[in-house]
């Protein structure tokens, strides 16, 4: 399954966006783009909440 992470769905005006196969990359590739673009260190886990929150269920991450 294949998952349209935006960075503009999380709250920054920001156009930055992944659209890959569920994996613990994706949400690796989405901490670090907030981290080194928008000075913001999020847990993995954090990120992974915001991810649940919009809908995303975490199971299908592989």
């Amino acid at each position: 399954m294949t998952l349209n992470l935006r960075c503009r769905d999380y709250g920054f005006e920001c156009d930055f966006s992944i659209n890959e196969e569920i994996t613990k990359e994706i949400v690796k590739k989405l901490r670090d783009h907030f981290d080194e673009e928008h000075g913001i260190d999020y847990t993995i886990e954090a990120v992974l909440q915001m991810i649940s929150n919009r809908g995303h269920s975490l199971e299908s991450i592989k």
